[in-house]
Order: C-alpha cells, then structure tokens, then sequence
C-alpha cells in the first residue's frame, strides 16, 4: 500500500528532530588589553586577572523551540515553502448496465359452459412461477480519475520562481459522487383466452414484475503520484514547470477504475515583484494542460479537452508569518467541459528556524482554504459536473539539510456535498 510511504517519513522526520539542538556554542574568547606607555610606545599588557570580566557560561542549548529565528536573508533564494493544495473532484456522466429481477407468473384456467348459458364453472387452474435475471442500462454520475490529474496551479507551488525537482503522492479515500435515483419496479398483466371444443375455454393470465434496485452510489480509491520540475531564467524572475501525474483508482462499480498517465502540465511564471529581502513576491502566468493521457468517456462522446489557467499569485511575509495565495481560471476547449474559479490561500507560521546547513532548519505549520466554483454545468444534469466545495488542508513543512523541504498534510471538504473523506499528502521538493 502507498499509504505505507507515511511511515518512513514520520520515522526520518523524528530522528532529525533528534539531531537538533546538539551543537553547543562556543565559550567567549577575551582579548588581550593594550596599554600605551608614555613616550608613544605600546606595549602589550597581560591581563589583569583580578579585573579579568568573568567567563559567561552558557549552557548548552537543548530546546529546539526556544532559539532565535535566522534572518530570513540567511535562507536561500526561494525559501518560503510551497502551498500543498487540493485536487478538485470532477464527476461524469456514464452508461453502466446493472443487473435486476422478472419474476413471470403464469395462470392457466379451464373453463367449461353450463346447460342454457349458466355461467362456466372451473375445470382445472396451474399456476407456474419463474424467475430469471435481467439487464438494464443506466446512466450514473461517477468520480473518476482526471487525466488532468496535475492541473491546479496551487498544487505543491509557490509564486516565486525557484529552481527545483519534486515528487508529490496524495491518497483520496472514499471518493463518491451523488445518489443515482430511487429503486425501479415495473409490473405488466396480459391475459388470452383460447375457445375449445365441447364448451371448453382456456384462459391464460401472465403477470411480469420487473425489479432493479436504486443504481449504486459510486466510490472510489485514488492513488495519484506527480514527478516534475521548475527551472528559472531571466535572474531568477521568471520560470518554466512540468508536472507528469500518474493516477490508480480502484472503485465499487466495474468500469470506472483507472491505471494511467494523465495528462501533462506546463507552467509559466513571471514575478513582477521579487524583494530578496523582505521575501515578498507577486506573479502570475500561464497553465497549460495537454490532451496527453486517455480521455473521459460520457454519454456524450470522448471528452478531452486543453485547459487553459491564467494565473496570478503572491508571498507577504510577517516576522514570524506568511502569507500565500493563488486566483485562476482553468477554461477547457471544449465547450462540453466546465470552466472552473480557483481561489486558495495559505497562512504559514515559522514555528522554528535554524541556520540553513543543519539537518532540520525549519519547522512551518500551515492551514489553507480552498475554494472552488464553477462558472457553468453547475447542476448534476450535464455530462461533467463539479460541486462548490470549500476545502481546508493542514499540514507542517519541514526544512531538510540545505535545499530540502517534506510537506505532510491532511484536507478534508467543510462545505458542499462530501465528495471525498479525507486527501493526504507527502510532497518533497529539492531546491537546485
């Protein structure tokens, strides 16, 4: 199981935990004094011990938590850590055939006139019951596994350009789209009567019942992993990205799991504001998601659009806290796909720093909010749906050596329909 990935993390993370804190600081080192004789001469004194300042002692420092913050111009370039993000859940519309129950219930009567048309009086009655399965084709709303898996700009991002490899696992636990309607019954009786000799008549009366049961609410499992990298230009102002996902969902309904590459994402970044010393940075750019992995099959065709994101996002920084946030728009090229407003920020607090070169050197909590919303196919009716959700995401960023950071962090929907239980992440980035 990937899931199992979380247990070498938290285990690497608590041995360097260990490892802070366990350089002591050097005891002062006095100076020699000088004193000038008369004559213009100088001439080196020994110390006075008597007037000799006593040595501080100091102790060894044992409290990760309790040492002052480095200046952040003591970090390298880039080194506010990167939103963790959210992966919005896209629903589709698909035909599934679901099996259901006939039960035929045949009853055979024969009849027999009396004398100077008395009514007929019962020979003989059978009665025969079979039940036999049957199929029946359904359209159902089911998650499913983007092939745009890695599109959302806010995904493990910051919006300073940074010169980086990265590798991203999240797991989605119970992923489910909406209730597919009610149980179905439909219920037919057709009776023939057939004339026979000697007065005789037969009649015949066959009833059919037709049960299929409320469609399945679908659920799934998602596994998703992205390998990319962000390589900088023009002094460290502008940058470009590519992101590769792979996705595995496995589901309740044969025929909406998934195994697949999904389709690649290329992001350009400009910053318009980049100050090395305050930290502070605002940018923007262009998210371009190609048609490169399967597509999504509807009840309306093929479905696999180009996704279009223009983009735009900041860094402010205060003292011990920062602020970051992106704001998009994805448009698709097909008119069929929905257009979706991304907005997302992020309130990060450096609960401890270190100088850059220990094993750990900084310690962030983070919370971020994630709203998305649609801008069309807003309803369950079209063949892609996606609901406004409000997504919270918590987690800690650990700094690693130099140029390492591990994120770890947990999102959960607060709002809307609970398309999902919980997502998880582990994301490492290293900065080059």
């Amino acid at each position: 199981m990937k899931t199992k990935l979380i247990v070498p993390v938290f285990a690497i993370a608590a041995f360097l935990f260990c490892q802070v804190g366990s350089a002591q600081p050097e005891p002062e080192t006095l100076l020699p004094s000088f004193e000038i004789q008369p004559g213009g001469k100088d001439k080196t004194q020994p110390p006075d011990k008597k007037k000799q300042p006593e040595e501080k002692k100091i102790a060894p420092e044992t409290d990760i938590f309790t040492q002052a913050p480095t200046m952040s111009s003591e970090f390298p370039t880039g080194f506010n850590p990167q939103m963790l993000g959210d992966f919005g859940v896209f629903f589709a519309k698909q035909t599934f055939t679901f099996t259901g129950t006939q039960t035929i219930t045949k009853t055979t009567n024969v009849f027999v006139g009396g004398p100077n048309g008395t009514p007929k009086s019962l020979v003989r009655s059978t009665t025969t019951t079979t039940t036999q399965p049957v199929t029946q084709t359904q359209t159902i709303t089911v998650p499913y596994a983007s092939s745009a898996a890695a599109f959302k700009i806010a995904e493990n991002e910051s919006p300073r350009p940074t010169d980086r490899v990265f590798f991203v696992w999240n797991y989605f636990g119970a992923l489910r789209g909406p209730d597919n309607g009610p149980a179905t019954q439909s219920v037919s009786n057709v009776q023939t009567t057939i004339p026979g000799p000697r007065g005789l008549q037969t009649t015949v009366a066959t009833a059919v019942i037709t049960d299929f049961p409320a469609p399945p609410r679908a659920t799934a499992n998602l596994h998703r992993e992205i390998f990319g990298f962000e390589k900088t230009f023009l002094n460290g102002f502008a940058s470009i990205e590519l992101r590769v996902p792979f996705v595995q969902m496995t589901g309740n309904i044969e025929g909406i799991g998934a195994q697949n590459i999904g389709d690649m994402t290329i992001i350009g970044k400009y910053a318009f504001l980049l100050d090395n010393t305050t930290g502070n940075v605002i940018s923007g750019g262009l998210a371009i998601t190609a048609p490169t992995g399967p597509g999504i099959q509807t009840i309306d065709g093929n479905l696999h659009s180009t996704l279009l994101q223009p983009w735009f996002g900041y860094i402010f920084n205060a003292d011990t806290f920062f602020l970051h946030a992106f704001h998009s728009i994805v448009v698709p090229t097909d008119v069929r796909d929905v257009t979706l407003f991304f907005n997302d920020v992020g309130i990060n607090y450096w609960l401890y720093r270190a100088a850059p070169d220990r094993a750990l050197n900084y310690i962030v909590p983070m919370i971020e909010a994630h709203l998305t919303t649609p801008l069309n196919h807003r309803n369950q009716e079209g063949v892609i749906f996606v609901p406004d959700a409000l997504v919270m995401t918590a987690g800690v960023h650990l700094g690693i050596l130099r140029n390492g950071n591990v994120s770890i962090g947990v999102a959960t929907p607060v709002t809307g329909p609970r398309v999902f239980n919980i997502e998880t992440f582990v994301q490492l980035n290293w900065r080059y």
